[in-house]
C-alpha cells in the first residue's frame, strides 16, 4: 500500500500550495523521483505521464491541474533525495536488520516444492507501480504502470497443494493446475498487454534442464557451422533475389549476433532485428581498415 508523504512535503501548482488526494499524490511521486532524469525532458514521456495522471485525479483536481509546466514537484524530489542519503548513511547494524528482514521474506515466499525438491523462485516479488520507461524512444514512455492486485494474478500449482492466501478482502483471479508450464504465477501488465510471470530461479533443476537443452542445440550447430557458412557465401552468387537476400540475412545473424527480428506496431519501441533492418540502419564503407571495398 502507498505510504503518504509527510505533511511538511508540499506540492505546488501555479505557485500555490495544493493538497492532493492520496492516489494523485502517489502518481506525482513517481514523476518527482525522476526529476533529475533525462526522461522528464522528453515530450512523449511528459505528455503520456500527464494524460494518465489526470485520468486518475479527482474531478476538482482535474479541473485545476491543466498544465504540467505549472506543477512544482521540487519538494517531493528533495524528500526522496534525502531518503536516499539516509539509506546510504545507515550503520552496519541497521543494514544488517534490513538484510535479515529481507531474508525472512525470502524464506517464506522465495521457495517452492517441485517433485519433492525445494526450488528457489526467481522473481517472487511483483513489480511495483511506477512510470513506464521502455527501450529507446518508446512511444509509451511515461505511461502509468498500475498496481497489480490479487484479482489480476493467476496462481499455478499442483492439485491438493496449499494455495497461498491473498491479502484480506481480496481473491486470486484464478488458481490453475497446469504441469505443462514452468511459471508459478502470472498477470497481464497494463501498458502493452504483455503477460508477466513468476518463474523459477536460473539455479533450479527445471530451469537448468531447459538451459542445457539450448546449449545442446548450440553444440549441434557448431558441428555444422562451417558448412552453413560455405553455403550462404555460395548463395550470394545466386540468380534468385530471394536466395541472395536470405544469404545476406544469415551473414548478418552470424557475424553480428543479431536476433531474427519481427514487425512492430506503431505503439511499440522501434527496436529492430535482422529481418526488420531498414536501409537507414546500414552504412557501406568504400574504405575500411586500410582496405578498399
Amino acid at each position: 500500500p502507498y505510504e503518504p508523504l509527510p505533511p511538511t512535503v508540499k506540492f505546488y501548482y501555479n505557485g500555490r500550495e495544493m493538497k492532493l488526494s492520496e492516489e494523485t499524490e502517489e502518481i506525482a511521486t513517481f514523476y518527482a523521483r525522476m526529476l533529475d532524469h533525462d526522461y522528464t525532458t522528453k515530450a512523449a514521456f511528459n505528455n503520456n505521464f500527464f494524460q494518465d495522471w489526470r485520468e486518475n485525479m479527482t474531478e476538482s483536481e482535474r479541473a485545476k491541474i491543466t498544465d504540467l509546466s505549472k506543477c512544482n514537484f521540487k519538494e517531493m524530489h528533495a524528500y526522496f533525495l534525502q531518503k536516499t542519503e539516509e539509506r546510504k548513511a545507515m550503520t552496519k547494524e541497521e543494514k544488517q536488520k534490513i538484510k535479515e528482514k529481507n531474508e525472512e521474506v525470502q524464506k517464506e515466499y522465495g521457495f517452492c516444492s517441485i517433485d519433492g525438491h525445494t526450488e528457489k523462485i526467481g522473481n517472487f516479488k511483483i513489480e511495483p507501480p511506477g512510470l513506464f520507461r521502455g527501450r529507446g524512444e518508446h512511444p509509451k514512455m511515461g505511461k502509468l504502470k498500475k498496481r497489480v492486485v490479487p484479482e489480476d494474478v493467476l496462481i499455478n500449482c499442483s492439485k491438493g497443494s496449499n494455495v497461498s492466501k491473498p491479502p484480506a478482502g481480496h481473491k486470486w483471479k484464478e488458481v490453475r493446475h497446469d504441469s505443462n508450464v514452468t511459471w508459478l504465477a502470472s498477470w497481464t501488465e497494463n501498458i502493452q498487454g504483455q503477460v508477466k510471470y513468476v518463474m523459477l530461479n536460473p539455479s533450479s533443476k527445471l530451469k537448468g534442464e531447459k538451459d542445457w537443452q539450448k546449449y545442446e542445440t548450440a553444440r549441434k550447430l557448431a558441428q555444422s557451422i562451417d558448412k552453413i557458412r560455405a553455403e550462404y557465401r555460395e548463395d550470394w552468387k545466386s540468380k534468385e533475389m530471394r536466395i541472395r537476400q536470405r544469404a545476406v540475412a544469415l551473414y548478418f545473424i552470424d557475424k553480428l549476433a543479431l536476433r531474427a527480428g519481427n514487425e512492430k506496431d506503431e505503439d511499440q519501441a522501434d527496436t529492430v532485428g535482422c529481418c526488420s533492418l531498414r536501409v537507414e540502419h546500414i552504412t557501406l564503407h568504400e574504405h575500411r581498415d586500410g582496405k578498399e571495398y
